[in-house]
C-alpha cells in the first residue's frame, strides 16, 4: 500500500509541472493579441514611396513574467537608391513606454540605447534586449 501511495505522489509531482500555468498561458495570448493590434493599427508591413524606396515593418512581440509586461519589439527596414536605414525600438505595449531603440543609418550609428544603457553596435543592442524578450 505505501508502495502505490509512494508512486502516486511521485507522479502527482512529476505531471504537475506538465500541466501548462493557464494565468502565464492567458497573459501571452492578450499580449500576443495586443501586439496584433498595435502592429495593424500603426503599421504598414512593405510601403513603396513614389521615388521607389521601401519601407520594411515587422514586429515580435513577448510577455516577460518577471516584468509582468508584454514587451513589443518594432523592427523597420528602410531601402532607397543609395541608401538603407535599420530601426528597433522596444516599448511596453500596457503603458506605451519606450525601454529602448538602435537605429543605423547611411552614417553609421545614430542611436543605441535600452534603459539608459549605451551601445555601440546592433549585436550589442540585442543583448541588452535580451532580458525583456524572454523569460
Amino acid at each position: 500500500m505505501r508502495a502505490i501511495m509512494v508512486a502516486g505522489f511521485a507522479l502527482a509531482a512529476c505531471c504537475a509541472h506538465a500541466q501548462p500555468n493557464k494565468e502565464l498561458y492567458e497573459l501571452q495570448a492578450r499580449c500576443g493579441e495586443q501586439a496584433v493590434r498595435a502592429f495593424k493599427q500603426d503599421y504598414t508591413p512593405v510601403a513603396r514611396t513614389k521615388e521607389g524606396s521601401t519601407q520594411l515593418s515587422n514586429y515580435e512581440n513577448h510577455f516577460s513574467a518577471q516584468f509582468n509586461k508584454c514587451f513589443f519589439l518594432e523592427m523597420v527596414s528602410f531601402y532607397g537608391k543609395n541608401e538603407a536605414s535599420t530601426s528597433l525600438r522596444l516599448f511596453d505595449l500596457n503603458e506605451n513606454k519606450q525601454y529602448g531603440s538602435y537605429f543605423k543609418g547611411g552614417s553609421g550609428i545614430m542611436d543605441c540605447q535600452v534603459r539608459d544603457k549605451q551601445c555601440s553596435s546592433e549585436e550589442e543592442w540585442r543583448k541588452l534586449a535580451k532580458p525583456y524578450l524572454e523569460d
